[in-house]
């Protein structure tokens, strides 16, 4: 990651708030600034949970006050699972509100959320608060989704067994 250099030295105020969620995070990761689009990009790398992990990319706009966030799995579904995986999606959604997950027809996978925060004031918290919710999904159905997209294992099987494992938890 690099920062681009700017002409001057007053930031953009999601390179602000970027730096915020950062520090909180206790995160030292750079990313790129682009002063003409008055956007900030981050890309790093994440750790989802034993034997997972993944890229975050967060982008955000100063002209359009529009944050959004990636998290791409670090798994490719296989063609033929892709129909079983986007059954698989749609239970998760069902059972996790926040954001959503797609596979893209090059197998891709990923979960993602849009906040417009025209006419708020968003700090560090607030990126922090749509990244944690993110995280916490992949984190919740990796084994899930990677049981779909890379074995024989059915969507309606695999949310069968995450629902009796979780109704055993409670």
């Amino acid at each position: 990651h690099e920062r681009k250099s700017m002409k001057t030295d007053v930031k953009l105020k999601y390179q602000i708030i970027l730096d915020d969620f950062l520090k909180m995070r206790g995160w030292t990761d750079e990313y790129e600034v682009d002063t003409e689009a008055e956007s900030v990009t981050l890309h790093t790398k994440l750790n989802i949970s034993e034997g997972h992990s993944g890229n975050l990319i967060i982008e955000a706009s100063d002209k359009n006050d529009l944050v959004d966030v990636y998290i791409y799995f670090g798994i490719t579904c296989k063609d033929a699972k892709q129909d079983e995986l986007v059954k698989l999606f749609n239970s998760i959604h069902q059972r996790w509100h926040y954001g959503h997950f797609m596979v893209f027809p090059d197998g891709h996978i990923r979960w993602s959320h849009g906040v417009d925060f025209e006419g708020s004031h968003p700090t560090g918290a607030s990126l922090n608060r749509i990244v944690s919710p993110g995280w916490g999904a992949a984190e919740e159905f990796a084994d899930v989704i990677s049981a779909v997209a890379l074995t024989k294992q059915t969507a309606s099987d695999a949310i069968r067994e995450y629902d009796e494992t979780k109704s055993e938890e409670e």
